[in-house]
């Protein structure tokens, strides 16, 4: 008996399938996986599920390492959102959808957007976490980067991410 397209099993062979394509660097292949899996996903159990916000961040990783920087901001903005949303806005899940939209908006030349969301990360891990943790290091690292990067300016407005914390 074959597993549907649809079943969870189905879903995870099919994301890591999707993972081992871009590992290869086939991103046309990977991004169809990553796509397929992720609709599968929101039609099996909703478009703000966890699983499927997990799927959609693969995709928007795929997008990113393929150069497509503005496609992959647009879907981390979506993530994030929908993480905030549902987890709330200290969740581990939320942070790594923050840092991803920081690095995507670093990327981009955005430096302005990207130190202020890394600057929130920081601050949010470092009161989860404590300062020592590789997280919370990691968040700083990312911090110092995009200033030294940028010099702390982007030239491109403000975050839509919500005030600073």
């Amino acid at each position: 008996m074959s597993t549907p397209p649809g079943h969870s099993d189905a879903l995870r062979a099919q994301h890591r399938l999707a993972h081992a394509c871009r590992a290869a660097r086939r991103f046309e292949e990977a991004l169809r996986g990553f796509e397929q899996v992720a609709q599968r996903s929101a039609d099996r159990y909703g478009e703000n599920h966890p699983e499927t916000l997990r799927y959609r961040s693969s995709l928007a990783n795929c997008h990113y390492a393929a150069g497509q920087t503005e496609i992959a901001i647009r879907l981390f903005r979506e993530i994030l959102a929908a993480r905030r949303a549902a987890l709330g806005e200290n969740h581990p899940d939320t942070l790594r959808s923050r840092g991803s939209l920081a690095n995507a908006l670093h990327s981009a030349g955005r430096y302005g957007e990207a130190a202020e969301l890394h600057r929130r990360n920081a601050g949010s891990r470092a009161d989860a976490l404590g300062p020592e943790h590789p997280a919370t290091q990691a968040s700083r690292r990312n911090l110092a980067r995009t200033i030294r990067d940028g010099g702390g300016q982007d030239g491109g407005g403000q975050s839509d991410c919500g005030p600073a914390s």
